[in-house]
């Protein structure tokens, strides 16, 4: 279609152009169109523009009350990371599984690998970070650092496990833009810049949704625009050349929307007559010295032409080729005689070839050196007497009586009537290639440009002229094939065009005299204007078609800006605006207040405000000082970093669908109150939704146990380490021992000492190593409870927080204290060197079950105290 005219892509058929006309101008003017006649409308433009016709839409459907759903997406769940290649020095395949409905805490010292996993997961799911370089994603820079940086992101949206791939660089998968992330580098763009509300409530974002459908329909509505009108427009314009000012241009750049048929009818008038008016007034505008002066020099180049074209018929016929044939067969012959009357002669030379072509240059070359420079003045071959022998001009070596008779026998042979008729047979050949015809203006650069002006007086004759030029340029080529014995050329026949050109030629000169004659050269102006007039009457009514359909294509464009100016969003962007105003702002800010108090910052004077001019629900920071523009110049770090998450989780707290999020080392520069702070309110989070939080902090990773544990709720807990070849590696052992509380200490003690009944059968010695260890894993357990369970974690080592609240539930009867100074000192004995007099024997697997089992119970009968002690107090609860 592209290669079609304008005219027969856009043009229209001339039986509904009236029709089709009247319902434009309604369209365009009104917008009062019957539905049928719109529909079938709309058909037929898209069809002429070259535009699919679709099926028609569905019916409107008015907006219900059940159509305004729920106010909540459904968020994702993040089931973990796996299949990770390439990223930093985490270990080809290196994975992580989180808990779907809770919190989990992912512990790693310095260079562990926990940023790399980070890394992932803010390039793969929502930040506020959008710097590129920033959310670059590198290979191991020490390493061959080859391949794509890539992993899974294991997701959960309701329907079972799903693995959405991630690499480096590519776009954010629209599930994953429901996990948040929070990180140093993100904390940054909390202080300074503010928050923003990506996704909004549902009754909030129902504005800025149909602004988005408007703004849709808008670059539809403009993509159509462009196909069915758009820049058709432009071409579907008549051109004329050159430009100037005459009524029929006038009438095509004045064409518009309300042009009539009848009008384009009238304006576009041309008859015969009109044309013939237009070649009378051209011959004689031509008539001035310039045309006179054209046209002798075209009548001298027809003249000469048709001269060639007489030297060609002749020297170029069959006849001629056919000649020149037996020209070269000739001079070969003559050639091949006097090489067999040579070969005779010289049959018995020492050296074979005498009379070849290049024995023969050499004896013409051996006697010009003689005559001019060797022996000047005496006949060629200079041969000396007996007694005085003259020098051989070739070798230089005296001439014996042999040689002598020999060179005359040479030149005797080069003087014979064979070798001279062979000569002159062979300049014949030269002489009858430079005698071809060169056929200079048949074969001259400006051919082509004369042949056009033949072609204007007489097409068949231009026809025949250009059929002559090949042929004759091909029976050059063929003739000096013929003269130098070279491969043939096929040429074509040679029809004469003589005849016409004669004729052609005395038009000519009766033109040429006729304007001569005119000589009167008044109102020369007056007729170029009229030609010119008329020549663009001409233009404009071969292209009147062309003018309807620029006329209907601006009444289509007219209808499409009227539908784009019914989905402008000015009126929508300020109503959405006006809303989130009334109804986010007030949210928002009363949250981050809440948010700062949590972190016990509530005191600075840092505030959000609403940023103006804005069509998103964008909020920035106000430092409270015209002394800069940017809190970070004023805030400590520590103040930053709590202002970074009181920001952070207002976000997340107010947008909607928010899945998981992902908290990447929070505690960094805070002390140790606001850790505590964050580890509980991290907590409390988790108990809304999926927290994932990475750190280096041990005592930090042990408040938020805690935290988890006051609010009721598990965490899930992950120890990533590197070694020599990789970081990113999950211990399979689960947490480092110094992180895990009482009950997680004990698991873990029972799951080590299962091995032991066996590892005592195979080797006593490598099971007394074993079992000492564990009593020493049981002497940390039983130092544990001491801090845990006897006081009730009232003083935390690493915390300078004292729980004065938990003093009444600590109490020591003395039974528990006995069995708990027996167990701690059996747990030493066994953990310690003991003397080589082998005085302590080393207890067997079932006495260390029944020791651990002591502490488990022990553990428990504490806790069944402190109930038994609280209870007794009037009005109070036992804790849980």
């Amino acid at each position: 279609m592209a290669n079609e005219p304008i005219d027969d892509i856009i043009g229209w058929s001339v039986g509904q152009a009236a029709w089709r006309q009247d319902c434009l101008r309604r369209l365009a003017t009104t917008d009062e169109l019957a539905e049928d006649d719109l529909d079938e409308l709309l058909a037929i433009i898209k069809a002429e523009a070259g535009l699919a016709v679709a099926e028609a839409p569905p019916a409107p459907v008015p907006f219900a009350k059940e159509h305004f759903g729920g106010s909540k997406q459904a968020p994702i769940t993040l089931k973990g990371i796996a299949n990770v290649e390439g990223v930093n020095r985490l270990a080809d395949k290196a994975s992580l599984n989180f808990c779907p409905d809770a919190l989990t805490i992912v512990y790693g010292r310095n260079g562990s690998g926990k940023s790399g996993f980070v890394r992932i997961l803010r390039t793969a799911c929502r930040t506020r970070i959008e710097n590129t370089t920033t959310l670059k994603v590198l290979a191991d820079v020490y390493g061959s650092g080859d391949g794509v940086q890539s992993a899974d992101i294991i997701v959960d949206a309701g329907a079972g496990d799903e693995a959405i791939s991630w690499a480096a660089g590519m776009p954010a998968a629209p599930q994953l833009m429901q996990v948040s992330v929070f990180d140093t580098a993100s904390a940054q763009l909390y202080v300074d810049s503010g928050n923003q509300i990506r996704f909004l409530p549902f009754g909030l974002a129902l504005l800025h949704r149909l602004n988005a459908v408007c703004l849709e329909l808008k670059r539809k509505l403009e993509a159509e625009q462009a196909i069915a009108a758009g820049n058709k427009i432009q071409l579907s314009a008549v051109m004329f050349s050159p430009v100037r000012d005459t009524a029929a241009q006038r009438f095509a750049a004045s064409v518009n929307a309300k042009t009539t048929d009848e009008q384009i009818e009238e304006a576009a008038k041309f008859t015969e007559a009109n044309d013939a008016r237009i070649d009378e007034i051209g011959t004689l505008l031509s008539s001035g010295s310039t045309a006179k002066t054209d046209l002798a020099t075209f009548l001298s180049w027809v003249a000469a032409v048709a001269g060639e074209c007489g030297e060609a018929l002749t020297s170029l016929s069959d006849e001629a080729l056919d000649a020149l044939t037996v020209l070269r067969d000739k001079a070969i012959a003559a050639r091949d005689i006097a090489k067999l009357a040579a070969g005779d002669l010289f049959d018995d030379e020492p050296l074979k070839g005498v009379g070849s072509e290049s024995w023969r240059q050499l004896w013409v070359a051996a006697r010009d050196f003689s005559v001019a420079e060797a022996y000047p003045g005496q006949d060629f071959p200079v041969t000396g007497a007996e007694d005085d022998p003259a020098a051989c001009v070739l070798c230089q070596q005296p001439l014996l009586p042999e040689g002598a008779e020999r060179m005359k026998r040479f030149r005797d042979y080069m003087e014979d009537a064979l070798d001279k008729a062979a000569s002159v047979a062979e300049q014949a050949l030269v002489e009858a290639k430079l005698a071809l015809p060169a056929l200079a203006k048949l074969r001259a650069d400006d051919f082509t440009e004369r042949l056009e002006q033949v072609r204007s007086r007489d097409a068949s004759l231009a026809d025949t002229l250009l059929a002559f030029q090949k042929a004759a340029s091909e029976r050059i080529e063929d003739a000096a094939a013929r003269l130098d014995g070279s491969e043939r050329k096929v040429v074509s026949e040679l029809v004469s065009p003589l005849t016409g050109m004669q004729t052609l030629a005395a038009k000519l000169t009766a033109d040429k005299e006729a304007l001569a004659a005119a000589e009167d050269t008044e109102g020369r102006d007056r007729l170029a204007v009229e030609k010119a007039a008329l020549e663009d009457l001409k233009v404009l009514a071969a292209n009147k078609a062309k003018l309807v359909t620029h006329r209907d294509l601006m009444l289509l464009n007219t209808a499409y800006a009227k539908a784009i100016a019914s989905v402008a969003t000015t009126g929508i962007t300020k109503r959405a605006n006006e809303l989130i105003d009334t109804h986010l702002t007030t949210a928002v800010v009363t949250r981050f207040e809440k948010e700062r108090n949590e972190f016990d910052i509530g005191h600075l004077k840092i505030n959000l405000t609403r940023k103006s001019g804005q069509t998103v629900a964008a909020f920035q920071t106000d430092p409270g000082t015209t002394l800069t523009k940017v809190a970070s110049q004023i805030l400590s770090e520590g103040e930053q970093r709590a202002l970074a998450l009181a920001g952070f989780l207002t976000e997340v707290a107010l947008t909607d669908g928010s899945g998981a999020i992902i908290v990447d080392d929070p505690v960094s520069s805070l002390d140790r109150d606001r850790s505590a702070r964050v580890a509980a309110r991290i907590a409390r989070e988790a108990k809304e939704r999926q927290v994932v939080v990475f750190t280096h902090d041990i005592v930090f990773f042990n408040e938020l146990c805690q935290a988890a544990d006051a609010v009721g709720i598990e965490p899930v807990t992950i120890a990533v380490f590197s070694d020599g070849d990789a970081a990113g590696k999950v211990d399979p052992a689960g947490m480092a021992w110094k992180g895990l509380n009482v009950a997680k200490r004990i698991g873990y003690i029972k799951n080590k000492s299962a091995s032991l009944p066996k590892l005592r059968a195979t080797s006593p010695a490598d099971y007394e190593f074993e079992v000492k260890g564990l009593y020493g894993r049981l002497r940390d357990a039983y130092e544990r409870v001491v801090e845990e369970v006897i006081f009730s974690d009232i003083v935390r080592r690493g915390s300078d927080v004292i729980q004065t609240q938990m003093l009444r539930y600590v109490t020591l009867p003395d039974d528990l204290a006995i069995r708990f100074h027996d167990g701690m000192t059996k747990a030493n004995t066994h953990s310690h060197d003991n003397p080589a007099s082998d005085t302590v024997m080393v207890p067997k697997p079932d006495e260390f079950e029944a020791d651990l089992k002591a502490l488990e119970v022990l553990v428990a009968d504490f806790k069944q105290a402190k109930n038994a002690v609280e209870a007794a107090r009037p009005g109070m609860k036992p804790k849980r």
